[in-house]
């Protein structure tokens, strides 16, 4: 029996929740349709967003910057989100594992702001949207990823910045530039 479409509510949970989206067994809830709300962003208690895998659209709101004790999990992977990537998910200073929004339909360039979550240490994917121009070179201030870096399936460019690379000293670290066809994989970098 298939799980009916819902919206995300307006009307906030308690203001001391600490995770969006999880289910019981710490699962992701799926089955959500439209956007994000902009109310989402007074939750500065979460430390774990899991809205990944459902059928949301629109912008990601830049109220969800705010979200200051966020560390682990900010999964928004597998949705039809579109427009850039807000600068102010920069703030999410204290996040070390899983920053995921890839699968969606981002455009336009990797926010430089992005640098600022030097805390990572895995799982970092904006890979498959459809974002362009240059890897920011400060995308080198991230932790030591000790797995994941995933840039894949975008309009990058083919240039991939020194200080990016010292970064990848994970297992797998990919950068794809689609316009011009050329994979590259780093094993152990």
């Amino acid at each position: 029996m298939a799980a009916e479409a819902a919206t995300l509510p307006t009307t906030l949970p308690i203001t001391d929740t600490t995770a969006v989206g999880s289910g019981p067994g710490d699962s992701p809830q799926r089955g959500y349709t439209g956007t994000i709300p902009t109310e989402f962003g007074l939750l500065t208690k979460v430390t774990e967003w899991n809205l990944k895998q459902n059928a949301l659209t629109g912008a990601i709101p830049t109220q969800l910057g705010q979200l200051g004790q966020m560390t682990d999990s900010f999964n928004l992977h597998w949705n039809s989100l579109s427009s850039t990537i807000p600068t102010q998910l920069g703030q999410l200073v204290r996040m070390r594992s899983e920053f995921f929004i890839y699968e969606n339909s981002l455009l336009s360039t990797i926010p430089t702001q992005l640098g600022q979550l030097s805390q990572m240490s895995n799982n970092f994917g904006l890979d498959f949207n459809s974002l362009s121009s240059t890897i920011p070179t400060q995308l080198g201030h991230l932790g030591q990823m000790s797995d994941g870096f995933y840039l894949s399936w975008n309009s990058l460019s083919s240039v991939i910045p020194t200080q990016v690379l010292r970064v990848c000293t994970c297992a797998l670290c990919v950068f794809v530039c689609v316009v011009c066809v050329t994979w590259l994989w780093f094993w152990g970098v």
